[in-house]
């Protein structure tokens, strides 16, 4: 490997240690809150995580690329590795299967529907921002 390519990994990797820390600190507040019969935490991070991450591609980038401002290894770091630890859809997946496990099917059907709607909501609110800033 390159030193460049140890230095991206590097990134990735420190972003994705935070990232995940604060995932952690998120559901645990959320569930400290608003109670675990529910997995409020992981909505929360999703939903977040979408938003983001709709901010960073839609406003960092083009504004990046504009002005040669925003290196790769900061791209990566916050959208791969800080992101990337911080959304957790292998959390969704399995908190769902454990729902409907153990009986609650409508509650699983909430989750899925609540993750994705806001997850998409929230990515084009992001969006929109990002393109409205930027006009």
């Amino acid at each position: 490997m390159t030193i460049q390519r140890n230095r991206i990994i590097l990134y990735v990797f420190i972003g994705g240690g935070l990232g995940a820390v604060c995932r952690y600190l998120a559901t645990l507040t959320i569930g400290a809150r608003l109670g675990i019969m529910f997995p409020f935490g992981t909505l929360f991070v999703n939903t977040l995580g979408s938003f983001l991450m709709a901010l960073v591609i839609g406003f960092l980038l083009p504004l990046a690329k504009s002005t040669n401002k925003l290196p790769e290894s900061l791209r990566l770091l916050l959208t791969i590795g800080f992101l990337g630890g911080f959304t957790t859809f292998s959390s969704f997946s399995m908190e769902t299967l454990t729902l409907i496990r153990g009986g609650s099917l409508f509650l699983a059907f909430v989750n899925i529907g609540a993750n994705i709607l806001l997850g998409l909501g929230v990515a084009f609110i992001g969006f929109f921002i990002s393109s409205s800033v930027l006009k």
